[in-house]
């Protein structure tokens, strides 16, 4: 088994919350912004914000895909050892 059960669900919990509270900071930030006009400092520094935000939702998405990775080499791994259980 590469990853229990409970560990697993543990960090999909984490991950869930993770892009839920950057999904609720990033609506925040979007309607606290100012109107952009992009040759205002200011308003670089608000999509620079919001796009760091994507950036990071970003990185979980890959950690998403990591952790979906790892369950299906479990299948793979339990799949195996009952293979070959049932032919000894």
């Amino acid at each position: 088994m590469i990853i229990d059960r409970e560990t697993f669900t543990d960090i999909a919990k984490h991950l869930e919350a993770a892009s839920e509270g950057l999904l609720s900071a990033a609506t925040g930030v979007a309607s606290l912004c100012p109107e952009i006009d992009p040759g205002e400092p200011a308003s670089f520094k608000w999509l620079s914000l919001i796009e760091s935000m994507v950036a990071v939702n970003g990185e979980i998405t890959a950690l998403e895909t990591v952790l979906r990775a790892v369950l299906e080499a479990n299948r793979e791994e339990i799949a195996a050892a009952r293979a070959s259980g049932a032919s000894s």
